[in-house]
């Protein structure tokens, strides 16, 4: 049976996840038409961002839900470092990139990496520790 911890891991991470879907939904013409002026910038064919977003996006949820599967069905204990360390990632992502604009994207981006954290700091209470350690059978 999951500890209380883990369940509310389970509701933050994969709300995070919901989250930054919906994000990325609502904002998808302006993240489509950034990613288009980008590669235009960079002397690629402009009309490949859709395509681009969608693969990328595919390939982040895929990870995502790969690692929440890995801590919390499999019970790997060193995947939520892993975990850790991307999320530690976008927090100085969104630092060192932060600008008085607010849009949209920015703040469901901003919601999903707080709810991440939160995620994470449940994965490193007492009650989730013995859960890992009763799978190792300390």
């Amino acid at each position: 049976m999951k500890p209380a911890s883990v369940k509310k891991f389970d509701m933050l991470y994969l709300g995070s996840v919901a989250v930054g879907l919906v994000g990325v939904a609502l904002n998808y013409g302006n993240i489509v038409d950034a990613a288009n002026a980008e590669m235009a910038a960079q002397g690629l064919e402009a009309t490949m961002g859709g395509g681009v977003i969608v693969v990328s996006l595919l390939f982040g949820v895929v990870i995502s839900l790969a690692l929440w599967f890995l801590v919390s069905v499999l019970r790997i204990e060193m995947v939520k470092w892993i975990i850790a360390l991307f999320t530690g990632w976008s927090v100085v992502s969104y630092i060192a990139s932060f600008d008085s604009r607010m849009d949209p994207s920015i703040i469901s981006g901003l919601v999903s990496t707080v709810m991440t954290v939160a995620a994470i700091y449940f994965l490193f209470q007492p009650d989730a520790k013995a859960w890992f350690a009763e799978k190792r059978g300390v």
